[in-house]
């Protein structure tokens, strides 16, 4: 309750500007009430007003691009309102699949301060709080931890929340923000670097030895072979401990590789199961659950055998942990693609 004004008053600032952005771009009733939709959705997880802001920015700022991260790159709305390159509806996106629970986005052209300065400047209604961290020996942990915020309405400040400037003379936590996180909207702002290298290729999406491990084994040749590459390589149990044997055996390929969240709900999709149980069995599977309940497990197994899917493809299924979506491979590619984000490396 304590993020309903202010997510009512992004509801009806965005809601003004979809009217005004949106049949320009198309003509169909039917995408407008899936914009609506995904207002509401955003509203529900407390995180329409974030948008709201970053669509300010952007205004203010012509300059800057945003590049999101999760599955918020599902969503429609985005990419009418000019925040995000990714078009959902030309890389099968459904907006349905959309499960992040704060934003993750990275600027680019500017630094990220710019935002949190104009934020610090512009919310009336709300405080931006740099989350300090409890640094831990894992590097990997430490990097995903770094540039996240917590946004505390005014009026609902925690008593026992400690806080203090930082180097930046931005607000900052004392103790770890993580205690607070399950009570506040907790966003990640980071910047997107530039590609150094002197050739526009999508094969600037690999960043590590896994990844072009993975790439140099099955070959890459369009967009969307980079898109399940980028994104299997990031799951748990996709590739390794499962399908990578599978490929090797010759029992699959790049092209009936299930790399994302979309793979598995596109699959089921096509073998007729009604859309809401494909929907259920997707979320189901993208955590890993079927390790963890099987009896649920085994109830999804007989719902799948009726509709004739392949006891290989269960098999998939049922030994993944954790599967990314398609919108941020999407995003990666389209990055990578575009020759503004490179640098002159003369």
């Amino acid at each position: 309750m304590m993020y309903k004004e202010l997510n009512e008053g992004a509801k009806k600032y965005l809601g003004k500007e979809l009217k005004i952005k949106f049949f320009k771009k198309f003509d169909s009733e039917e995408l407008f009430k899936r914009c609506e939709k995904e207002m509401d959705i955003l509203c529900e997880r407390d995180l329409l007003f974030v948008i709201e802001h970053l669509y300010r920015f952007k205004k203010e700022n012509k300059n800057v691009k945003y590049h999101f991260r999760g599955t918020i790159n599902n969503l429609l709305l985005l990419y009418i309102l000019d925040i995000s390159y990714v078009n959902p509806l030309e890389y099968n996106l459904p907006y349905e699949l959309f499960s992040d629970k704060t934003i993750n986005v990275d600027i680019i052209n500017e630094p990220s301060i710019l935002f949190i300065n104009y934020l610090n400047r512009q919310a009336e209604n709300f405080k931006i709080v740099h989350g300090f961290f409890v640094k831990e020996d894992i590097r990997e942990v430490n990097k995903l931890l770094e540039n996240h915020y917590l946004l505390l309405p005014c009026g609902y400040l925690d008593n026992h929340m400690l806080l203090r400037f930082n180097d930046l003379d931005t607000l900052e936590t004392i103790n770890d923000y993580r205690d607070y996180k399950d009570q506040y909207v907790t966003i990640r702002i980071d910047e997107k670097d530039v590609i150094r290298n002197d050739k526009i290729c999508l094969d600037n999406i690999f960043t590590n030895d896994f990844e072009r491990e993975i790439a140099k084994i099955l070959k890459p040749k369009t967009v969307n072979d980079y898109i399940k590459i980028k994104s299997i390589a990031h799951g748990t149990d996709v590739w390794l401990n499962n399908q990578n044997q599978l490929v090797k055996e010759k029992k699959i390929n790049l092209k009936n590789l299930i790399a994302t969240r979309e793979d598995i709900f596109e699959y089921l999709l096509d073998h007729k199961l009604e859309w809401d149980m494909a929907l259920e069995i997707t979320n189901f599977i993208r955590k890993g659950r079927a390790l963890r309940s099987p009896n649920k497990w085994d109830e999804y197994v007989k719902a799948m055998k009726e509709y004739h899917c392949e006891d290989m493809v269960i098999d998939i299924f049922s030994k993944i942990l954790f599967i990314f979506g398609r919108g941020q491979a999407v995003s990666e590619c389209l990055y990578a693609l575009d020759k503004n984000n490179y640098v002159d490396m003369d």
